[in-house]
């Protein structure tokens, strides 16, 4: 199965006051891991796509489509950010993943396949 997910918050933490050393370093750790210093993101499955559904999509897919979105079978996840979405929309046939790239304004999409 393939899982489309949208990034729907982004929190920025804005406090600039010093934090008591123990907290300073839980935060430091929390965000060396996979984050930037005091941003937290948040990503909601907004669609599954059966794998053989994805794969016919993919193969109606012109050059650079099939290049972007065919990624996803040697890294298994895939992140489509606004820019490259705008190049995506021309190049896929009618379908509900052409539908959320064309609603793509800000932040980024990652498409997944679930192991």
């Amino acid at each position: 199965m393939i899982e489309v997910c949208r990034l729907t918050k982004r929190r920025v933490d804005p406090t600039s006051e010093k934090l008591p050393h123990k907290y300073e370093q839980v935060k430091i750790f929390s965000m060396a891991v996979g984050h930037g210093v005091g941003t937290v993101d948040f990503m909601e499955c907004i669609e599954k796509i059966d794998e053989k559904e994805y794969e016919v999509i993919l193969n109606k897919c012109e050059e650079y489509a099939k290049f972007k979105l065919g990624n996803l079978t040697k890294y298994f996840e895939v992140e489509v950010f606004p820019e490259h979405a705008q190049q995506l929309i021309p190049q896929m046939p009618d379908c509900s993943l052409k539908e959320i790239f064309k609603s793509l304004k800000e932040g980024f999409i990652v498409i997944r396949k679930n192991l």
